[in-house]
């Protein structure tokens, strides 16, 4: 496969380990396949979830990690108990510094969804939160001033409400079986369901409402705060 001339760092934060995975694992798998390094960061160790125990939830990470060929790591915030403080804004810039991403991806932070739709997680949501802050911290000189100040070019949301209109859809129909394995990865998440239906077969019935939307079979919504544009002929690539 030919990669590009100028690869590019990308860093994706979730709550808990599988939140990238199950929402933008398809993204993740054709960065990888277009030759960009991804970092992925879990804010928790997703301890206090119904199936699974920490040490589970840590190896299968691990393997979905290796599937999607990513480096990862995990950080020490309690499951359940993820906040927006300044102490968690700056360890997320000490990260966006050590990394320094072209492009960061985080969870959509200001979902008002039901209790039982896991875009409203509280973790979910002070995640996207924490990320949005510290990328704006990270350009800051006078911060951490032994970590050189870094300027992200793009923050991308995911986990959308369906009440919210993508900036960005994905075509991820080349990566469905990377997808697909990134996910299975998490085999004690796996008995989780939706009406009757197994999880994986709710997650990829999403990704085939977001595919219709772009006439694709499989789609990951994206969304931007910032304004998206460039020169005319990039509109011809979108």
């Amino acid at each position: 496969m030919d990669h590009p001339a100028h690869q590019e760092t990308i860093l994706c934060f979730g709550a808990h380990p599988d939140d990238v995975e199950m929402a933008m694992g398809g993204t993740v798998a054709a960065l990888v396949a277009a030759g960009h390094t991804v970092h992925l960061v879990d804010l928790t160790r997703g301890e206090l979830g119904t199936h699974g125990d920490a040490a589970t939830r840590a190896a299968e990470a691990a393997e979905a990690a290796r599937i999607l060929g990513v480096d990862r790591r995990t950080l020490d915030h309690p499951d359940g108990g993820v906040r927006d403080t300044l102490e968690g804004r700056h360890q997320i810039v000490r990260i966006l510094r050590e990394v320094r991403p072209s492009l960061v991806f985080a969870p959509y932070p200001y979902s008002r969804a039901g209790s039982i739709d896991g875009r409203a997680n509280v973790d979910h949501l002070a995640t996207g939160l924490l990320v949005r802050e510290a990328t704006k911290l990270s350009r800051f000189r006078r911060l951490m001033p032994e970590l050189a100040p870094h300027t992200i070019r793009r923050l991308f949301y995911y986990m959308l409400p369906d009440d919210v209109r993508p900036s960005y859809v994905v075509d991820v129909s080349a990566h469905e079986a990377t997808l697909r394995a990134a996910i299975e990865a998490y085999a004690s998440q796996m008995a989780i369901s939706r009406g009757g239906r197994p999880i994986l077969e709710v997650l990829m019935a999403v990704r085939q409402v977001q595919g219709l939307r772009i006439g694709a079979a499989l789609g990951e919504s994206l969304r931007c705060e910032d304004a998206l544009g460039g020169a005319a002929e990039s509109l011809l690539q979108v």
